[in-house]
């Protein structure tokens, strides 16, 4: 009998405090250049999510793919992320980018527009991929496709 009860307690709790919608992405905020060389460049950003469910999980962005004035620069890494339940939540993110292969890919294009970036102050940067939440040994996997117009702090 005790073991019907728990399991009827279980099966209540776990349905009515559920994971009922996906943690939504917000926005991309505070993108700063954190070194330059002839090589590389790293880049760091926040990323702003809300977590609207009463139960908190882990979410993975490792399959965002990131582009700057319509230029692939790589994917975001980030390590898996402690999502908090019933909160606004902000994952560090860093890029970083191998210049020698930017410039292969488009070897005018690519240094007007980030020179024109830069003067400007503002970078279009696109998100694109799959996030992937995990809690409670349910796993979702969403698309991500967003473009925002970002300001620059150098």
């Amino acid at each position: 009998m005790m073991k019907k009860v728990t399991l009827l307690l279980f099966i209540i709790a776990s349905t009515s405090c559920g994971i009922k919608q996906k943690p939504t992405f917000i926005k991309v905020d505070n993108i700063k250049f954190i070194t330059a060389s002839s090589t590389k460049v790293t880049l760091s950003a926040n990323a702003l999510f809300n977590n609207p469910n009463l139960i908190g999980g882990r979410l993975n962005t490792d399959g965002v793919q990131v582009y700057v004035n319509d230029i692939s620069f790589g994917r975001i890494e980030t390590e898996k992320f402690k999502v908090p339940a019933a909160a606004d939540f902000t994952i560090p993110l860093k890029i970083q980018i191998n210049t020698k292969d930017l410039l292969d890919k488009d070897p005018n294009g690519f240094l007007n527009g980030l020179l024109n970036s830069v003067l400007n102050r503002t970078l279009k940067v696109r998100y694109e991929g799959t996030i992937q939440f995990k809690a409670l040994g349910i796993n979702h996997s969403y698309l991500i496709n967003k473009t925002e117009t970002v300001k620059i702090k150098l």
